[in-house]
């Protein structure tokens, strides 16, 4: 049976960033019952999910637009600044780690969000919270404690602060590892 694609937008993460995230995996993963571990070269911050509904057209369309949008953007910097859950307090549905508040990652995000849904794509529409996705679904009988996250991010940490120099159109294949196809990439000026 084959599996339905999705396909989304997102800010790509240099290798250094990427490694510095799964050590902190090595440090969680053994007290964090989570079902899923993110593999370390999925690890992303999305821009805009577009489903799996996508046609030729608007994926044509997207490769055409996203250019211009990246040439309106300068490089930036960004830090990680926090982990963090989604879902139930006691059973979170997401582990992920947070970057801090930043006027040129919303901007970027807008502009891309902006133009997929001039293209007919029907977005999410909660308010963005800027994150990285590192685990799914809580699988243990004990409750989950916020506290199990403490002094694992240190402030200022020379790895979690990064540029962002680029986003991609990724294709998502659930039956490999990694399971995220750049398509296309958009470097920012």
């Amino acid at each position: 049976m084959e599996q339905q694609t999705h396909y989304f937008l997102a800010l790509a993460l240099p290798a250094e960033t990427k490694e510095l995230l799964h050590k902190w995996r090595e440090m969680l993963e053994p007290r964090l019952k989570f079902k899923s571990w993110v593999h370390p070269e999925d690890l992303h911050i999305t821009l805009a999910f577009l489903g799996g509904q996508a046609s030729f057209k608007q994926l044509t369309d997207i490769k055409k637009q996203m250019p211009e949008i990246a040439k309106k953007h300068e490089r930036f910097t960004l830090q990680i600044n926090e982990l963090g859950t989604f879902g139930k307090s006691d059973s979170p549905r997401i582990l992920w780690a947070g970057v801090e508040e930043s006027e040129k990652l919303r901007a970027l995000r807008q502009d891309v969000y902006g133009a997929c849904t001039d293209l007919g794509f029907s977005l999410d529409k909660r308010s963005f919270t800027p994150h990285i996705t590192m685990a799914r679904r809580w699988k243990s009988e004990n409750l989950f404690l916020p506290t199990q996250l403490k002094g694992i991010v240190q402030p200022k940490e020379e790895k979690s602060i990064f540029e962002a120099e680029h986003f991609v159109l990724y294709q998502t294949h659930l039956n490999r590892s990694p399971k995220y196809q750049p398509l296309s990439i958009f470097s920012l000026k």
